[in-house]
C-alpha cells in the first residue's frame, strides 16, 4: 500500500521534525500529509518502525551519495571528518542481551562533505571501537570519479590513504604526524624514512588544508537543526537514524540552493 519510497520519505521527514514515531504520525494527520503522498491514510507508527528494522543501512548511504547528482557536482574539493551522535535511549544491558555485545554510548559517524556547497557526499557509521582511518578509503572510493582534492586531519595520516588518492589522481592534504623523541621533543625524522612519507611532507599545502575547518560547520548544522542524538535502541537502527539525518540535511540544503539559483536566473 505504501512502498519503500513513501516510507523512506516519511522517515526523513520524521528526522527533520525530530519527534517520536507516535507524535510524527499525529502531526502528519493534522497536516493532511496523505493527500500529498497520494495515499488513503498515514501508516501506523509501528509500520515505520518495522520499515527501519528491515531496510538495510546501505540503501540510505546510496541516497546520500545520490544527492550529489542533483547539484551536478564535479571536480569536488572535499573534507573528511568524524563526529558522534549520543545514544539517549538504549540500555547497555538491553543492547548486550539483544545484539550480544556492548555498544559505545555514542554512534560514530564519518562525513565526506563538499567544501563549497557543504553538501554531505558520503557517510559511514559505526557503533564499535574501530579506528576512523579504516573508513577513509571506502569514503573516497565510492566517489573517486567526482573528487579532485581531499582534506583530512592527522587522524587519517596513513600511507595507504595517501597512496590510494595518488593512484587515482586525487590531490590529498593530510598533516604529517609528529612523534616524540627522548630529550628532543617532537621530531619528524622517523616519519620521513619512507618515500611515501617524504612525498607527503613535500606536497602538503597548509593553505589548502586550512579549508578543512569548513566541515566542522556541517557537523554543527546537523546537530543544531536535527539534534545531536539518536533515540533508537538497537545499534544498527542507531546507525540508520544517523544516516537519515544526513539525508534530511542534504534535502534541505539542496532545496535552498536550487531556490537561490532560480532567483539569480530570474534576475
Amino acid at each position: 500500500m505504501y512502498g519503500n519510497i513513501r516510507l523512506a520519505f516519511l522517515a526523513c521527514y520524521k528526522e527533520k521534525l525530530n519527534v517520536s514515531y507516535r507524535r510524527f504520525v499525529g502531526i502528519c494527520n493534522e497536516n493532511n500529509m496523505q493527500r500529498m503522498l497520494c495515499i488513503k491514510r498515514i501508516p501506523h507508527f509501528t509500520t515505520l518502525q518495522k520499515f527501519m528494522q528491515r531496510i538495510e543501512k546501505t540503501v540510505f548511504e546510496k541516497l546520500v551519495r545520490a544527492c550529489r547528482k542533483l547539484l551536478d557536482l564535479k571536480d569536488v574539493t572535499a573534507s573528511v571528518d568524524g563526529t558522534g551522535f549520543s545514544n539517549t535511549n538504549p540500555s547497555h544491558y538491553y543492547m548486550k542481551r539483544v545484539d550480544g555485545k556492548t555498544a559505545k554510548n555514542y554512534t560514530k559517524t564519518l562525513f565526506l562533505a563538499d567544501n563549497k556547497t557543504k553538501l554531505i557526499l558520503n557517510i559511514k557509521t559505526h557503533s564499535d571501537h574501530a579506528s576512523e582511518t579504516l573508513d577513509f578509503i571506502p569514503l573516497v572510493k565510492e566517489l573517486k570519479s567526482a573528487l579532485s582534492c581531499v582534506l583530512a586531519d592527522k587522524a587519517y595520516d596513513s600511507k595507504n590513504n595517501r597512496r590510494y588518492c595518488w593512484d587515482n589522481n586525487i590531490e590529498v592534504h593530510i598533516p604529517v604526524r609528529e612523534w616524540p623523541q627522548q630529550g628532543q621533543g617532537y621530531c619528524l625524522k622517523p616519519f620521513l624514512k619512507s618515500k611515501y612519507r617524504k612525498k607527503a611532507a613535500k606536497l602538503f599545502d597548509k593553505q589548502k588544508y586550512n579549508y578543512r575547518a569548513l566541515i566542522e560547520s556541517v557537523n554543527s548544522a546537523i546537530k543544531r537543526t536535527l539534534g545531536g542524538y539518536v533515540c533508537s535502541k538497537r545499534a544498527d537502527n542507531q546507525q540508520k537514524q544517523a544516516t537519515i539525518k544526513a539525508i534530511a540535511y542534504n534535502i534541505e540544503l539542496i532545496s535552498r540552493t536550487i531556490k537561490i539559483r532560480l532567483y539569480i536566473n530570474c534576475q
